[in-house]
């Protein structure tokens, strides 16, 4: 570690006492079709010129080809090992760690990742500080590039007069980050940040909650944040059996499926969304949810994420307001998830069923839109 930059502002809190192994049973970050960056389209053009393909979003690259346009890569092979790992490509190699620059850099452990929860023998604190040496030259070159948007996006917040300090926010936050757990708090810190005021961190939750209005406003931001234009664009969560699970919505409905490696669906049963009641965390599972929340709330990533929605809304809502939202928002649609797995699962917000939770949902909390960006 002593080897890193000094120059380079950079962040690995995260990682720090953590430890993981690739499981080969997993095969999740082999869903996620890889970028072939420029310095490795040659080698795939001469060795593989059948298993890339262009494509354009989020922008134009080459990438590598999946099986049926939507099952895993193709280069996963029957016993779910990669048939060219040692020549796989750089976004291969960094899950799952991504880097995420803003202001600084910061390295985020994607907690998807079943090999995250359980230990194992590779350092995430070394990893990760070597994929940021390997990286160096470029993290300076996009830091210079992120820290110019951010100066942009501060100054566009001061001159509508809706600007709060990180800072500020992210302490606030910490103050109250114990009542998260209490659906009603969650549901009065939603209330005040839709209102044209600018708000402060309630001290108590709402002296009254419309539980069934709580559940359904769950269930639609849960259904929401499952909904995808196709298969591979939807979420996709390991289960303890190793299984790639779909929820695939479609209006009110939710169809079930498994998707094999080969890119076909096997049929699970639908799910009635009324049906999965929203639970609370309980016991160690208590824990869990709130030690997740804080890793958020130090995530730069979920302040660009808010920045984001400031500036896509035209800089009308208040940064605090949107970024306490936001905090709330995903503190609930967390918990809808969790609760939907358990009801699959037969079991509860506990320990394990709260994990379960973050492991079906830290992926798209990552894969959340930002001004800055992801390395």
């Amino acid at each position: 570690m002593s080897l890193l930059p000094s120059d380079l502002d950079l962040d690995l809190s995260e990682l720090e006492g953590r430890s993981f192994t690739c499981d080969p049973s997993c095969g999740l970050c082999c869903l996620c079709q890889p970028e072939v960056l420029p310095h490795e389209v040659s080698w795939f053009k001469s060795n593989h010129p059948r298993r890339i393909v262009e494509t354009k979003r989020p922008h134009r690259h080459i990438a590598l080809t999946l099986k049926e346009g939507q099952g895993a890569c193709t280069f996963l092979n029957a016993s779910r090992r990669c048939e060219i790992y040692a020549q796989r490509p750089h976004y291969c190699r960094q899950f799952p760690f991504h880097l995420y620059l803003g202001k600084r850099v910061q390295v985020e452990l994607d907690l998807s990742c079943r090999g995250v929860w359980y230990g194992g023998a590779e350092d995430a604190l070394v990893e990760g500080g070597r994929m940021v040496q390997d990286n160096v030259d470029a993290l300076r070159e996009t830091l210079t590039e992120t820290r110019a948007v951010y100066r942009d996006f501060e100054a566009n917040c001061r001159d509508a007069g809706i600007y709060r300090p990180e800072e500020t926010l992210r302490r606030e936050v910490g103050r109250r980050i114990e009542m998260f757990t209490e659906l009603p708090y969650l549901a009065h810190v939603l209330d005040l940040s839709a209102e044209d005021e600018e708000m402060s961190m309630p001290g108590t939750p709402a002296a009254t909650l419309d539980a069934a209005e709580l559940q359904r406003s769950a269930m639609e931001m849960g259904l929401e944040s499952l909904a995808a234009e196709d298969v591979f664009s939807a979420p996709v969560y390991c289960d303890p059996k190793w299984r790639w699970n779909l929820f695939l919505v479609k209006g009110g409905s939710m169809r079930w499926a498994f998707l094999n490696d080969d890119g076909s669906l096997d049929a699970a049963g639908d799910i009635d969304p009324t049906k999965v009641k929203l639970l609370s965390p309980e016991g160690e599972g208590r824990s869990i949810f709130l030690s997740y929340l804080r890793m958020l709330n130090r995530r730069d990533s979920m302040m660009g994420y808010a920045a984001y929605l400031v500036d896509d809304y035209g800089y009308e809502d208040f940064l605090g307001n949107t970024y306490y939202g936001v905090m709330a928002t995903t503190a609930l649609d967390l918990l809808w998830r969790a609760s939907l797995i358990a009801y699959l699962q037969g079991g509860r917000l506990d320990r394990a069923g709260m994990i379960e939770g973050i492991i079906s949902y830290d992926m798209d909390r990552l894969d959340a839109p930002t001004i800055g960006a992801f390395l």
